[in-house]
């Protein structure tokens, strides 16, 4: 090739380089993709023409597909800034702070598309309520920033996970009542898995405020529903925990720890959510029974095998701070409030005398 080109005139090579960059420069510039992930990981390319609370309308190839929200595990614009799709990467990866300094790097102002405008917001206001969450932020001021972007952005494909948040948000703030609200919107959704789970996060609101025959009417419904596919079941598990915390503080403890050994012993206890909230409510079942030995084996039971789950864990360590003071075991009682309040911050537990 070099000897070839060798005995090429000099004006005919400057004349095929000047063809070649007039062509580079008469070629189109081929658009970014907008880009679904779903739950299987697997990337479904094309241009998202439609957004709505429950599907996304994405055209691939000139065939349009709708995709449940819920089979949605990340969705990116073409047209995005780099800057949003760095937050939202670290969103969700947890890193909420690295998240929001990548968004102020944003001019949002400059943003032409509303769907792009609408994640910069959203992630924002879904990073703030996590830090709130977690590391102990303005809940007050998280509320009112996800309050108002739900509000103005009531056709967001964010919204059945931002009113979930809204009520994780207040119930952790202590208002209930508040709570139980943004989790019926949920019940909103044409799932009825979400169905379920609406019913069973309003009746742990429920029971939070003490209105327990409210509580277990609402996870009455969730046992007898006929559905039984893998998230309708686990919602069922869910509302045996809560129905046996019911139980135990309406008198009936005795019968709330069987309900609890029986499931225990027939289930994978792969799920460190569920049996974190298991071993937490049978030992709310033992204290009320006056077995301070059994509730704290059985709060010691999630602080040990089921730490995993946030919420779970920081409620485990609030009652063995108290059980252990009753046994006597003050430094292991210091020990425990000391890591609640280190470790988690940001729930109610923390907060709690």
């Amino acid at each position: 090739m070099k000897c070839c080109l060798a005995v090429w005139p000099h004006a005919t090579l400057f004349a095929v380089a000047l063809s070649a960059v007039a062509w580079l420069a008469a070629a189109p510039v081929l658009a970014q993709q907008d880009t679904i992930i779903g739950r299987s990981g697997t990337p479904i390319r094309g241009t998202i023409v439609g957004i709505s609370p429950s599907s996304v309308k994405i055209e691939t190839t000139g065939t349009t597909r709708d995709i449940e929200v819920r089979e949605i595990q990340k969705l990116s614009f073409g047209d995005e800034p780099a800057d949003l799709r760095n937050a939202r990467d670290q969103a969700l990866a947890g890193q909420f702070e690295n998240a929001l300094e990548s968004l102020k790097k944003i001019n949002v102002a400059g943003i032409q598309i509303p769907a792009i405008k609408q994640d910069v917001g959203y992630y924002s206001a879904y990073c703030n309520a996590k830090l709130a969450l977690t590391a102990g932020g303005d809940k007050t001021a998280a509320i009112a920033e996800l309050r108002a972007f739900i509000g103005q952005n009531r056709t967001t494909f964010h919204f059945f996970q931002g009113v979930e948040l809204l009520g994780d948000l207040n119930f952790s703030d202590g208002k209930y009542a508040d709570a139980a609200t943004f989790y019926a919107l949920l019940g909103q959704a044409d799932w009825p898995e979400y169905k379920m789970r609406a019913a069973v996060l309003q009746a742990r609101a429920q029971t939070a405020e003490g209105k327990y025959d409210e509580a277990l009417a609402a996870y009455d419904q969730v046992l007898t529903s006929g559905l039984n596919t893998p998230e309708a079941a686990e919602q069922k598990m869910h509302a045996t925990v809560g129905r046996a915390v019911c139980l135990a503080a309406t008198g009936k403890h005795e019968e709330g720890i069987t309900i609890i050994e029986d499931m225990i012993a027939k289930h994978d206890p792969s799920n460190a959510a569920l049996f974190g909230r298991a071993y937490n409510a049978l030992g709310a079942c033992y204290a009320k029974a006056n077995k301070t030995q059994e509730a704290l084996m059985a709060y010691l039971h999630t602080d040990i095998l089921f730490f995993t789950d946030r919420e779970s864990h920081a409620e485990a360590l609030y009652h063995l701070s108290k059980l252990w003071a009753q046994v006597n075991k003050a430094d292991r009682a210091v020990e425990a409030r000391s890591t609640l309040q280190s470790r988690y911050p940001g729930t109610r537990w923390a907060s709690m005398n």
